[in-house]
């Protein structure tokens, strides 16, 4: 049996990971987490906003001295 995904709102997801809703929205726009938007409201999972968290890196890179 498949497991059931956790559907949440964006907010609750900005509440949780520390993104905006703007940058969750736009993430989900580019395609880059996972999301489903059945009418106005975007709803994406924890996991897949946790998971492009820890996939990418912030900040700038250090300069080499």
């Amino acid at each position: 049996m498949a497991e059931q995904k956790k559907w949440i709102t964006v907010a609750e997801a900005a509440k949780k990971s520390g993104y905006s809703v703007r940058t969750i929205q736009l993430l989900l726009k580019q395609g880059k987490i996972e999301g489903w938007k059945p009418g106005h409201d975007w709803f994406t999972t924890l996991e897949a906003v946790m998971g492009y968290k820890n996939k990418v890196r912030m900040g700038r890179p250090k300069k080499d001295q």
